[in-house]
């Protein structure tokens, strides 16, 4: 029996902020509808198999697990994918039975080694999603379309060998390779794609990319391969590249003999049908954890690493709550202004210091000061903010999911404002929705007091008006 339709279109969560924000393609849009097909290219251990499991991850944990309402198939055709996703994400997400085999629907299979197998498998994970309740949605992921071979080359193959073991000469007609885009062009995108959609079902296929012989110096260099058919269905192609590996610290190793812990990411979409394609994102991901949502994010809204993937300066001293600049005249000014100027001048004197204080002795001496005096500490926050080191933010934000939505909204508007920035021309015909800019996103609201220091929920202002983003789940 067919599914309903449902007129809400569920929207799959890409496990990221920052990714759902770079498919979404329009304003309030987080993530990839259900049912379209995602293309993920890119370098050699660029991250594609990590952000396939991320994904189907993330959209397991959004629907609590659920086997009604989410189902999934990781079909790894390069036997490439070993990943303990149990430690990383807490499932499983190739569950191999002791025989080898894998569970799909009520049956059991291996992984696809013909593009034939799997148009089977699709088709089979497609009859068991339409069993599942009305609402579910799933995702099956090829990993990857380059190491599927097909009927014809593996009947050549045994045909080859019969050869060999009967002494005669090794010898076949060949397919010059058309036979595999020739089949998924005509027999499974074509019949596919409305049926992945119509079940809401995504199709996440990774790729590796060859090098284009005829680029000619300029243009696309790389290509993928298994014909056009994969360029003309897919609603959303990533191209992902690594810009730094990084190491213990999370930042960029400078010693070849450094340990490497995780990657700094560039993620691109080449294709997108959606109004904003051709964005781009830069991301963390770490071996023994996966895609750093939290420091992505803070990479992002304060802007601390370069395209390099290091720190810029200042990335140490980050100010989540708004207040004065802080620079060698407000301090002075401040210090004057709540009377312990004369203190800091003295200590200085002490010191063997001169008439004019620096700005890092005030510091150091206000950092003494407040161990015995946090009346005087308070005040420095009210008046200048609170300072965090981007550690102490990622784990504040881990200990408070208010904290975490908050990130959240402020990062959705920073993209959006970057979006609305861009100058938008009259429509040619009047009206329209591009006949005059979109409206600037408010500002965030000034927020009265820093998140508490002993371990108390972070409070937003105005909290009962505010609603916690969408996570595009």
């Amino acid at each position: 029996m067919a599914k309903e339709t449902v007129k809400k279109v569920p929207y799959m969560s890409m496990g990221s902020d920052l990714f759902n924000l770079l498919v979404g393609g329009d304003k309030g849009v987080m993530g990839l509808p259900y049912g379209a097909i995602l293309n993920l290219a890119g370098d050699k251990s660029s991250g594609k198999s990590f952000l396939k499991n991320e994904i189907i991850a993330a959209n397991y944990h959004a629907n609590h697990g659920d086997p009604d309402k989410f189902a999934w198939f990781s079909d790894d055709c390069e036997s490439g994918d070993t990943f303990n996703t149990e430690a990383l994400y807490g499932v499983n997400i190739r569950p191999i039975d002791s025989d080898g085999y894998l569970r799909l629907g009520s049956k059991k299979v291996q992984d696809s080694a013909t593009v034939e197998d799997m148009d089977a498998h699709v088709s089979l994970f497609l009859e068991h999603l339409d069993k599942l309740d009305n609402d579910a949605v799933g995702i099956y992921a090829i990993d990857s379309l380059d190491g599927l071979s097909d009927a014809a080359k593996e009947a050549m193959e045994g045909a080859r060998l019969g050869q060999l073991k009967t002494g005669n000469e090794v010898k076949d007609k060949g397919d010059y390779g058309m036979q595999i885009p020739k089949f998924l062009s005509q027999n499974f995108f074509r019949p596919k794609h409305k049926k992945l959609e119509d079940a809401h079902c995504s199709l996440i296929i990774v790729s590796q990319i060859r090098d284009k012989i005829d680029s000619m110096g300029y243009g696309q260099k790389w290509d993928v391969s298994c014909g056009k058919a994969l360029e003309f269905y897919s609603h959303t192609r990533i191209f992902l590249q690594t810009i730094a590996k990084l190491g213990v610290d999370g930042r960029p190793i400078t010693k070849s003999d450094d340990l490497v812990t995780g990657a700094y990411v560039k993620a691109t979409t080449f294709k997108s049908k959606t109004p904003r394609p051709y964005r781009t994102i830069y991301y963390t991901v770490y071996f023994n954890y996966g895609i750093d949502n939290i420091g992505s994010n803070l990479d992002f809204l304060f802007d601390l690493r370069g395209k390099d993937g290091k720190f810029v300066e200042g990335s140490d001293s980050i100010k989540w709550v708004e207040g004065h600049d802080l620079n060698k005249d407000t301090l002075a000014k401040w210090l004057t202004d709540v009377g312990v100027m004369d203190e800091v001048k003295a200590a200085n004197k002490a010191k063997g210091g001169n008439y004019q204080v620096s700005m890092k002795f005030q510091q150091e001496w206000l950092a003494e000061r407040f161990k015995t005096d946090p009346a005087l500490q308070e005040k420095y926050i009210a008046f200048f903010g609170r300072q965090y080191t981007r550690d102490e933010l990622i784990r504040m934000c881990e200990s408070d999911p208010k904290m975490n939505a908050e990130l959240t909204r402020r990062v959705i508007a920073k993209w959006e404002a970057r979006e609305d920035s861009i100058p938008v021309r009259p429509s040619k015909y009047g009206g329209g929705r591009f006949a005059t800019p979109a409206p600037q996103p408010a500002e965030p609201a000034p927020l009265a007091a820093a998140p508490a220091a002993d371990g108390e929920s972070w409070q937003a202002p105005n909290e009962e008006a505010e609603e916690t983003p969408d996570s595009g789940a």
